[in-house]
């Protein structure tokens, strides 16, 4: 799906992972640019997912993978709680900022349909997009990441 082995210009890169949750499987593809300044850009995310043959809503079933996804990627590249005092900082979503629409990338969904006895949809896709993510930014940068939320001061140019 992802175009796995395409030449990518400078600084940027393909990433893939992938996991077993809630009895799917679940595999991750991502390409992202990393600016000279150390900001991440998400290109495109390509997610393909085993969650048996019977899927009874194949729209609503997309809608679940790609909100996974999407809540996955704003995990990784920013919600961060911070303590003082002992005490969580944020309190409310404007100082734990989720992902919004205009930062969303295209997300490209496909399942595979197998005999494995159908399962849930929604968070089986998260478990593989943040290391996904982190492999596409080794590719791009030569540097691996090993905490989250992304620190970009460590993927400046």
């Amino acid at each position: 799906m992802a175009g796995w082995g395409r030449k990518l210009p400078k600084r940027e890169g393909l990433g893939i992972a992938f996991h077993f949750s809630h009895l799917g499987y679940f595999a991750a593809a991502m390409e992202v640019a990393v600016a000279d300044a150390g900001d991440v850009k998400v290109k495109k995310v390509w997610a393909a997912g085993d969650v048996g043959r019977q899927i009874v809503n194949p729209s609503g079933a997309i809608n679940q993978v790609q909100g996974s996804v999407i809540d996955a990627i704003g995990s990784a590249m920013g919600q961060a709680a911070t303590l003082s005092g002992g005490a969580i900082e944020q309190r409310n979503y404007d100082g734990f900022p989720i992902m919004r629409m205009p930062d969303t990338p295209p997300i490209e969904v496909a399942f595979v349909l197998s005999d494995h006895p159908p399962t849930g949809l929604g968070e089986p896709a998260y478990p593989a997009t943040p290391p996904a993510l982190a492999n596409a930014i080794f590719a791009a940068t030569g540097v691996r990441l090993r905490s989250l939320p992304i620190d970009t001061e460590l993927l400046k140019a």
